[in-house]
């Protein structure tokens, strides 16, 4: 196992015999003669801390000490040990020292085999280097696609990496590809490969490097990997390698690799969130167009049909509404009344309530009796609809003076009649929802309306409504805040009312609609 090899420097505290320590297993820290590094002071403990090389690099651990030891600021507990890294500081005392690369001499490590390490990114950047970084930020700030700014990353890192080949290698799924390579392979040459054990090492977080390659035929002396960090993910990588032996001038390569990373990982982050931020855009835009549909296929808030008075209202618990609500004029001066609700929410509810609220319209141009009429409903949904959607509904067709109604309940159940102050359920036998069986029956069932009394028919969305504190809005509070109203468009009124006072400011937890009818 090659450890990267470390110094010490000290930065702070008491003057020393010397100003730097090259560190070899084990560095001992402390008071007492015989240590690597001897810190005379009486705060000190005889043999305070050590650094240790370890399996996967070096580790730096407290012996016990009296007054503690501490890496980057923070205070180790007595006896811990925690991994240290080029770059760290270490506290011991009023000494304060900080971690450094070594470097190495290249042709100490060409014949030992292959291993690949961790490093963090250190050393301040050569001031070509830092110009080189500052260009290429504005560069990558600039790339309108994830292509774009590939190429720009690979070249700037070949020019200041000191390496001979550049690649640039993208996440798709689980795959790791190639997106960008430089200089370009020859048209007659070998496919390219990345090392993957280098880049598996590297989706960790940390900057992989290749020690050494020793396998026969092996192309790379060296290579390096730096990962583009998002959100905690390894979403791309620059990968750099030569045929070349390193040099001293190479030694701050992993700095500057890391910096042209995390350059490279914020544009790419950046154009992800402009990306998604254009589908949003396209998203709202696709929304608002079914919401004008079907804004378009709503009849007015207040009208007269025949011998029918009506108001209604609708407010969609998302985006567009999955509730059908219709009222409409047939043949022979009849007035069809519609409320349902299709299983589910948003777009796809939506599609589906536009698709019946047609179905129907276009069945009664052919044909008077809801229960046939729903019957081919029913039929069509099962055909079309979607494993699992299902649409609850009531549809009633009322004579021409508004007096008398045949009507099918399918699976809705939410229909209440007001008489005299009172508030009642319509009694019904009811069916199934449609969508469910195709070959399932529906018996028209009928509705007598009185001069002055009220139909209210309404979503399920109305009674379901929570408040803050859990307790839903319920028919007993909707029957009280409308027993009084005299009007179908009191009625609607006095019920919005109620919810709203019920909800305060919590959003509509479904789609809510309201419908009241009543003889003209």
């Amino acid at each position: 196992m090659i450890h990267a090899p470390l110094e010490l420097e000290r930065l702070a505290g008491p003057a020393l015999a010397q100003a730097r320590w090259r560190v070899a297993h084990p560095f001992r820290i402390g008071r007492a003669e015989g240590n690597e590094l001897e810190l005379p002071e009486t705060t000190i403990s005889r043999w305070h801390a050590s650094i240790e090389a370890v399996a996967d690099g070096w580790i730096l651990r407290d012996c016990g000490s009296r007054l503690g030891t501490r890496v980057n600021e923070l205070a180790l507990d007595a006896g811990a040990s925690v991994a240290l890294h080029a770059g760290d500081s270490i506290g011991i005392g009023p000494w304060r020292f900080r971690v450094e690369a070594a470097s190495v001499d290249a042709s100490a490590i060409v014949a030992t085999p292959t291993h690949i390490s961790l490093v963090r990114a250190v050393g301040n950047l050569a001031e070509q280097r830092l110009e080189l970084l500052l260009r290429c930020a504005g560069e990558v700030a600039a790339a309108t696609d994830e292509a774009a700014l590939a190429e720009i990353v690979a070249e700037h890192a070949l020019l200041g990496s000191g390496h001979a080949r550049a690649a640039v290698l993208w996440r798709d799924g689980d795959e790791i590809v190639l997106r960008c390579l430089r200089p370009a392979a020859a048209a007659d040459a070998a496919p390219w490969r990345f090392h993957a054990p280098l880049v598996r090492s590297a989706e960790r977080g940390e900057i992989a490097r290749l020690e050494s390659e020793a396998e026969a035929g092996a192309r790379a002396k060296r290579a390096l990997c730096a990962p583009l960090m998002l959100d905690g993910h390894a979403e791309a990588f620059l990968y750099l390698e030569s045929d070349r032996p390193a040099t001293r001038r190479h030694a701050d390569a992993p700095s500057f690799c890391h910096a042209l990373a995390r350059l490279a990982a914020l544009a790419l982050a950046n154009l992800r969130r402009l990306a998604s931020e254009r589908e949003r855009i396209a998203l709202e835009a696709d929304l608002e167009r079914a919401r004008e549909v079907q804004r378009r296929l709503l009849p007015g808030a207040l009208g007269r049909l025949g011998g029918v008075a009506y108001a209604l209202r609708l407010h969609p618990g998302r985006v567009v509404a999955g509730d059908v609500v219709d009222v409409f004029a047939i043949e022979g001066g009849r007035t069809v009344a519609v409320l349902g609700d299709v299983s589910g929410a948003g777009l796809g509810a939506g599609l589906v309530m536009a698709s019946v609220q047609s179905f129907l319209r276009a069945g009664f141009a052919h044909d008077g009796d809801p229960a046939s009429v729903i019957a081919r409903l029913n039929a069509h949904l099962c055909a079309q609809a979607s494993a699992g959607r299902f649409v609850t509904l009531w549809l009633g067709v009322f004579d021409a003076d508004g007096a008398r109604a045949r009507f099918v309940d399918a699976g809705h159940g939410h229909a209440l009649c007001l008489r005299s102050g009172s508030v009642d359920a319509v009694p019904t036998r009811g069916a199934i929802p449609l969508g469910i069986d195709a070959g399932a029956a529906f018996i028209a069932e009928e509705l007598v309306l009185g001069c002055g009394e009220i139909l209210l028919l309404h979503s399920d969305g109305l009674i379901e409504q929570r408040r803050d504190d859990g307790s839903g809005f319920g028919r007993e509070r909707l029957a009280t805040a409308i027993s009084a109203a005299r009007s179908p468009a009191e009625v609607v009124e006095t019920a919005w009312a109620a919810l709203q006072a019920h909800a305060g400011d919590a959003p509509p937890d479904d789609d809510t609609t309201v419908l009241a009818l009543a003889r003209a």
